[in-house]
C-alpha cells in the first residue's frame, strides 16, 4: 500500500517571532528602563547627583578634621571633570598629592554630570592643566579650623537638578540637595 504524497508548497513558510526572541527583547526593555528609574526615580531625585554631592561633602569633612588633627593645610584641587585633596608642604613649598590614601584620591565625575564652584562669591574658571604647571587648590582648609568661603554646585547634562556643597569662612558645611527650596 502506497502512501499519497502531498504537494510541497514551494518552501513558503508563516515566519513570525520565537517566543524566545519575544522574551529577549522584553528583558532588555525591562534592564533599560531600570537604569533609567535608578538614575531618576519617580519622585525626581537624581541619586547619581546625590552620590557625587554627599562623596565631596563627606572628603569636605573629613579633610577639615585631619588638617586640624595633623596641623597640615589641606586643599581640593577642582577641574571641569575631577576634583582632589593636595596637602601643602612647608619642605617643598607646594601642593602635593596625598599618596595612598582613597579618600583624598583623584575623583572623576560620571559622564554627564558638570561641577562649578564659586570662591568667595565669585565665578571660579575650571581649566585643564598644562603640563609642568603646579596644583594649587582652589579651596584651602586651613589648620587653624577655617577655609576658604565657596560653593560646588553639581549639575547633570539636560536636566535643571542641582546639588550644593557650600562652605563658608568658619568652616562649617551645608548641603543642598536636588529639589530642594534655595
Amino acid at each position: 500500500m502506497t502512501r499519497a504524497s502531498r504537494p510541497r508548497q514551494g518552501g513558503l513558510r508563516a515566519r513570525g517571532f520565537t517566543l524566545i526572541e519575544i522574551l529577549v527583547v522584553l528583558v532588555i526593555i525591562a534592564v533599560m528602563t531600570g537604569a533609567a528609574l535608578y538614575r531618576i526615580t519617580v519622585t525626581g531625585v537624581d541619586r547619581g547627583l546625590d552620590l557625587e554631592g554627599d562623596r565631596l561633602s563627606d572628603v569636605i569633612a573629613a579633610a577639615t578634621q585631619q588638617s586640624g588633627l595633623e596641623g597640615r593645610d589641606l586643599g581640593i584641587h577642582f577641574l571641569p571633570d575631577r576634583y582632589e585633596v593636595l596637602a601643602y608642604s612647608a619642605f617643598t613649598n607646594e601642593w602635593q598629592t596625598l599618596p595612598d590614601d582613597r579618600t583624598y584620591e583623584r575623583h572623576e565625575l560620571p559622564e554627564g554630570v558638570h561641577l562649578a564652584i564659586e570662591i568667595e562669591g565669585k565665578a571660579a574658571v575650571l581649566k585643564m592643566p598644562v603640563d609642568k604647571e603646579p596644583l594649587v587648590p582652589q579651596v584651602i582648609l586651613s589648620a587653624a579650623g577655617d577655609a576658604t568661603s565657596y560653593r560646588v554646585t553639581f549639575s547633570r547634562e539636560g536636566t535643571d537638578h542641582e546639588f550644593v556643597v557650600e562652605g563658608l569662612a568658619d568652616g562649617t558645611l551645608s548641603v543642598r540637595r536636588p529639589g530642594a527650596a534655595p
